[in-house]
């Protein structure tokens, strides 16, 4: 249903995008994905030239973006992921299409996996996981559940 464009963030270009995503999250967006503002903090520190060991990629309705993506430590075998969906986007298999940019970098780059953290209480981020592949592995120290994808 979604198949939208997903790209690379634009670093002359997409600042305000970026922004207004984070501005539209709601309270349980904020909550599993933004609490204390750290995502936002992240993504933002592209814009102001930060070299970081990641990669943004956004999914874009027109000129608005609806989906965020990010994958850090990349330089190593297995990497990290982060994502979120804009509220109005959830239900229509944006995050499907978002994660299958990930395995198509990560498969692009010779990685050996990808991880991620979900706390306990988004069930519709672990069933979309557990749909896309990736596999229940423990909880981290913080108590989210870890996830794990193999290659």
């Amino acid at each position: 249903m979604a198949l939208l464009p997903i790209r690379g963030f634009d670093r002359n270009n997409d600042k305000k995008r970026v922004q207004d995503f984070f501005d539209q999250m709601g309270k349980e967006s904020i909550y599993f994905f933004n609490g204390g503002g750290g995502n936002e903090r992240i993504a933002l520190s592209f814009f102001d030239g930060a070299e970081e060991n990641r990669v943004y990629f956004m999914a874009v309705d027109g000129e608005r973006m609806v989906g965020y993506l990010f994958l850090s430590g990349i330089d190593k075998s297995v990497i990290w992921l982060g994502i979120a969906v804009a509220d109005d986007w959830k239900g229509k298999h944006l995050g499907r299409d978002i994660l299958a940019k990930a395995d198509e970098y990560a498969k692009e780059n010779g990685k050996g996996g990808i991880l991620l953290m979900t706390m306990p209480d988004n069930l519709r981020a672990q069933g979309l996981y557990t749909r896309c592949g990736y596999e229940r592995i423990g909880t981290s120290m913080s108590n989210e559940f870890l996830y794990i994808k193999r290659y």
